[in-house]
């Protein structure tokens, strides 16, 4: 007898968020056949890249840095608690 969807989908909110995330991924990533899909390798490379990027952004003072205090208070401020 298979299982229902609503019993699978019980079974992975139970795992890890680790777990989650890749099975999400995977998902995903098997809904498109297209060539334009990248392997876990390339994807790791292209955020990679993207870190240095953005490092490199915030050396050369391309980007504003916010403390983190701030940017929560005026969040919190935004999105009241209702």
């Amino acid at each position: 007898m298979s299982r229902s969807i609503a019993e699978i989908e019980k079974d992975l909110m139970a795992l890890p968020i680790q777990d989650r995330a890749r099975i999400a991924a995977d998902l995903i990533r098997s809904l498109d056949k297209d060539d334009e899909i990248l392997s876990r390798e390339e994807l790791d490379a292209a955020w990679l890249e993207e870190i240095q990027r953005r490092v490199q952004d915030v050396h050369e003072g391309r980007v504003e840095l916010l403390d983190a205090e701030q940017v929560m208070a005026e969040l919190r401020a935004r999105y009241p608690k209702k």
